[in-house]
């Protein structure tokens, strides 16, 4: 791999203190954080940068060195999906990989468990529950994968898709560990929302198609419904089960839903499924579909009490 370009200046020595001031530089110049290791190598060392065998081992030391500054350049990767699976209110925050070549995922080992044992105790050695986990991965793995599929431009629908799965990741970040749930609501409403209207506006309807802002924009029953007539897909009665559960986008920025915070995981888990579906329409990526029939963890467990 050659670097874009080479410091004219190379430096000799280098301290945390460099990374610090290189890394206030990229931000500035907008550099993508999970690029800045590499930048950041190349920038030190100049001409006497080499990776590979035989290479120069100083490159390593300043790449590791720059992720344990910045552990957030692991998990900002193009195609790397951060989501949740949950066992009942207990949250746990889930990243997916970018895979190279063929690689099996195991939901326990991508949740960070170190073995299957840890993460069968954590679902309480409970097969519904463990279920759950496993379809809430396949969630994830079709939303991130899925968008990977069909990137390959600027549009609108995936400027939306990206909003989306950035207010997933806000609320898989927050809900491991949040005391209050109500300021989760927000992003939590804003995954379902901005991926509904990410697929229709994929199928050809107009970024300005849902009224300014307002009432009609945030009425996730109407855009639910409107999504399974223009797209129908087999997870449309789950997702009109999901939105009638919604608190109401507006009128929860100003005083308490009233919802446990088991109410507010499922919900989590339910606009991660939303924006799941909205990509499967779309992309060949379906890791739901064949663990919906057969046996475990078939059938998909109900995310919420009848």
């Amino acid at each position: 791999m050659t670097p874009a370009r080479l410091s004219a200046a190379p430096m000799t020595k280098w301290t945390l203190d460099t990374l610090r001031a290189l890394d206030l530089k990229y931000a500035k110049e907008g550099v993508h954080m999970h690029q800045r290791p590499f930048r950041a190598a190349t920038e030190i060392l100049g001409s006497a940068f080499s990776m590979g065998v035989g290479g120069n081992p100083e490159v390593q030391k300043i790449m590791s060195a720059y992720r344990a500054m910045m552990p957030e350049v692991d998990d900002s990767w193009p195609g790397v999906g951060i989501g949740l699976a949950a066992v009942v209110d207990q949250v746990r925050k889930v990243t997916v990989p970018v895979v190279f070549g063929q690689q099996t995922l195991e939901p326990w080992s991508v949740s960070g468990f170190p073995s299957k044992e840890a993460w069968w105790s954590w679902c309480r050695e409970d097969e519904r529950m463990a279920a759950g986990t496993a379809f809430a991965f396949a969630d994830l793995l079709d939303l991130t994968y899925g968008l990977d599929d069909i990137r390959g431009g600027n549009g609108a629908d995936l400027e939306l898709w990206k909003m989306a799965t950035s207010n997933l990741a806000d609320a898989a970040n927050n809900l491991p560990t949040t005391f209050s749930v109500d300021s989760v609501l927000q992003p939590i409403c804003l995954v379902a929302e901005l991926s509904i209207k990410a697929a229709l506006v994929r199928n050809g309807a107009g970024p300005n198609s849902f009224g300014k802002k307002g009432a009609e924009g945030h009425d996730l029953v109407k855009l639910s419904s409107r999504l399974a007539a223009e797209t129908p897909h087999r997870d449309d009665l789950l997702i009109a089960q999901i939105v009638a559960r919604m608190p109401h986008y507006v009128g929860s920025r100003y005083k308490p839903a009233g919802l446990t915070r088991l109410d507010v995981v499922r919900l989590a888990l339910g606009v991660q499924f939303i924006a799941a579906s909205t990509v499967r329409r779309f992309s060949n990526r379906d890791f739901a579909a064949p663990m919906a029939t057969g046996d475990w963890p078939a059938p998909r467990p109900p995310l919420f009490d009848s």
